[in-house]
């Protein structure tokens, strides 16, 4: 559950050329991929795990921040703390050194307040080098993370999909967009597949739709392909959405199909040949009959 953005800031003191502090990729941070379980009114704990490649020790700092959230699992680190969560955070407020080609693990800890619902909350934080050289341009590569606290409890979970494809494909094979919105208050982890069968000749093919993070009012897309047996054929598509219910234990599930017929380019091409064929065909026969019959013009 760790999304990273970077972003370059430029401090200046005096314009003679930019260099990255550290390189430029002097850092890595990660945190563990599963949400952290805090019951409202107590307080967790987790750690996140700052990363230097390069051959020199790095000094950081970490310091609060609050989450843009957009589609497509965009998310953008403010430049201000997060109001909800500013003062219910704890991390190391000092200077930390990375040493080279090492890591430090940075302990988190956050309080959930009594009265927060159960839901999937994201806490933002933001790491940034300790600029140390003078005289120069320096850029800041700075890396963003975020934790996510799982408050646990029954929730209302609420998802849409819509599936475009085309009824017809002049190719040979028929792409489609799937786009699932998440309409309830509760951000949705869900997962899917697509099921594709054609005829003639086809055998069953499964395409897996990764499990994905959905925040409430925001939307991700899909592609989804299928391909028929035959240049030309009737291909079935039935994709499903699954998402957990009003709890873990229990299960929701959206299915959409369409049948496309596809249609190889080389299938009109040939056709085409296959007329001109029978036109020259016709038309060398009945210039024989033509000759045969002293009917064809003799030259002036």
């Amino acid at each position: 559950m760790l999304v990273a953005l970077l972003a370059s800031v430029g401090a200046a003191q005096a314009a003679v050329g930019a260099k990255p502090v550290g390189g430029p990729r002097s850092l890595a941070v990660s945190v563990p991929p599963d949400p952290v379980a805090i019951k409202p009114g107590a307080s967790g704990k987790t750690l996140a795990r700052i990363s230097n490649p390069t051959g020199a020790p790095v000094k950081v700092t970490v310091v609060s921040r609050a989450l843009s959230l957009g589609d497509n699992g965009k998310v953008a680190i403010e430049s201000s703390p997060d109001p909800r969560w500013s003062k219910l955070v704890d991390f190391p407020k000092g200077v930390l050194t990375i040493p080279a080609e090492s890591y430090v693990d940075v302990p988190l800890s956050v309080r959930v307040p009594a009265h927060l619902q159960p839901n999937l909350y994201f806490v933002g934080f933001l790491v940034t080098p300790v600029v140390t050289a003078s005289g120069s341009l320096q850029v800041i590569n700075q890396i963003g993370l975020f934790v996510t606290v799982d408050v646990p409890g029954p929730r209302m979970r609420k998802l849409t999909a819509l599936f475009d494809v085309p009824s017809i494909v002049l190719g040979s094979r028929v792409s489609g967009m799937l786009r699932v919105a998440n309409v309830g208050p509760a951000a949705v982890r869900f997962w899917g597949e697509n099921d594709t069968t054609s005829m003639p000749g086809g055998s069953f093919e499964q395409q897996r739709l990764n499990p994905s993070l959905l925040p409430s009012q925001k939307s991700r897309y899909f592609s989804v392909t299928a391909k028929p047996a035959w240049p030309v054929g009737m291909v079935k598509m039935t994709v499903h959405v699954i998402y957990p219910g009003r709890t873990e234990a229990t299960t929701r599930e959206m299915t959409f199909t369409k049948q496309v017929l596809v249609v190889s380019p080389i299938v009109p091409g040939g056709g085409a040949l296959v007329l001109l064929g029978i036109a020259a065909f016709v038309w060398r026969s009945r210039r024989r009959r033509r000759r045969g019959s002293g009917l064809w013009p003799m030259p002036a």
